[in-house]
């Protein structure tokens, strides 16, 4: 499972600096809407950097990935 999240690179009181905004079952999915997303805050936020939006794989799915992978 791909997580589609909002990193904050400065603190920002009373949130997180890394907020879930989505899941996704692939990753061609995720990054789709994360192009999308980026050029939407983009246009409308065009002198604010303060952010990156990325595609993540799940902790969960990683670390079960690798367990199948020692398995193998």
């Amino acid at each position: 499972m791909w997580l589609l999240v909002i990193v904050l690179l400065n603190n920002v009181p009373g949130l997180d600096k890394m907020i879930k905004l989505e899941t996704y079952t692939t990753s061609e999915e995720c990054q789709i809407e994360r192009n999308r997303i980026g050029y939407e805050m983009a246009a409308a936020y065009p002198y604010e950097r303060d952010f990156v939006i990325v595609c993540k794989l799940s902790p969960k799915h990683d670390s079960e990935e690798r367990r199948q992978e020692v398995r193998l």
